[in-house]
């Protein structure tokens, strides 16, 4: 089956009014009052000052006049409510190849779903794929009608060699030229230096991250009793062990704390987050990705 088919392109409107009805979901957060960069929201002609244009906003709101003045780009601004701009952090990593389906494909088909959802709230979205580094981007983009070409860039996405970075790919994203805005982070969180810092630094520099864990509950469950050779997928680094079913206690000891921590990390930080078990039914997946009950209620945690 195709990676977007029709059918998933086909929920993309329900996911949108599952979302609102709960509030935004995962996506939800305040905006600040502040003057806007483009239309009056009343419908209106008042203008309410002037910025520095910045990637993505609407061209047909630069101040011609005044830029010849001041040869700057200058953006006209209108009193009211600011969009705001919605970052989506793919990990692009070899851990995410794994699973079935994988992690990758799953964390593919959530950030279209999040972008999707974003754009029909008039949000401004840019897609960023990291592994140690920002290693592609997409956008910005504020017109759902270019979820399609979002989607073709998503599928040109594979699996990078190498590990997981947050931070140093968070490094590069906070010192780029753009506007401050939510940072959703769809990963599976195998970071061997932490995903810590790299969270910090987002919530430092003024980017408030959204947590999307992407796991297989089959990673839970490793049985292999005997002589084995462990590889570390990201690393390409590899073990003999003799695996004995005290090794067995203590990995999946190991494993339920990592989750625990990437939860209780949140938590305590008051960072929406959401744990997706990549074995769901297409559409459960996906609301629980958002941040939706099937009901339509927000989540949190499952």
């Amino acid at each position: 089956m195709a990676l977007f088919d029709s059918q998933w392109l086909n929920r993309l409107r329900y996911l949108s009014l599952a979302s609102r009805r709960a509030g935004g979901g995962i996506l939800a957060g305040p905006r600040a009052k502040r003057p806007t960069f483009g239309r009056c929201p009343a419908g209106g002609t008042e203008l309410g000052g002037h910025r520095d244009y910045a990637p993505g906003d609407d061209y047909r709101q630069i101040d011609w006049n005044l830029c010849a003045r001041h040869d700057e780009l200058l953006t006209k601004q209108f009193p009211g409510e600011a969009d705001r701009p919605v970052y989506l952090l793919l990990d692009c990593s070899r851990s995410m190849a794994l699973g079935r389906p994988s992690k990758f494909d799953v964390g593919r088909q959530v950030v279209a779903a999040l972008a999707y959802v974003a754009l029909a709230e008039l949000e401004q979205v840019s897609v960023l794929a990291f592994s140690d580094r920002i290693v592609a981007n997409f956008g910005p983009i504020r017109d759902k009608r270019r979820i399609l070409k979002l989607v073709r860039f998503l599928e040109g996405l594979a699996p990078r060699r190498g590990p997981t970075d947050l931070a140093a790919a968070v490094e590069g994203f906070v010192g780029r030229w753009q506007r401050h805005g939510l940072a959703v982070v769809v990963s599976d969180w195998y970071d061997a230096g932490g995903f810590r810092r790299g969270l910090d630094i987002l919530r430092r520099r003024d980017y408030p991250p959204r947590v999307v864990q992407l796991y297989d509950p089959r990673d839970a469950e490793l049985d292999a009793i005997g002589d084995s050779e462990l590889v570390d997928v990201e690393s390409g680094v590899s073990w003999q062990v003799t695996v004995t079913e005290r090794h067995l206690a203590r990995y999946r000891r190991l494993h339920a704390e990592f989750h625990h921590s990437v939860r209780s990390y949140c938590v305590g930080r008051s960072l929406p987050c959401a744990r997706v078990p990549i074995d769901l039914p297409p559409e459960k997946l996906l609301l629980t990705a958002i941040g939706v009950r099937a009901e339509g209620r927000g989540v949190r945690d499952r």
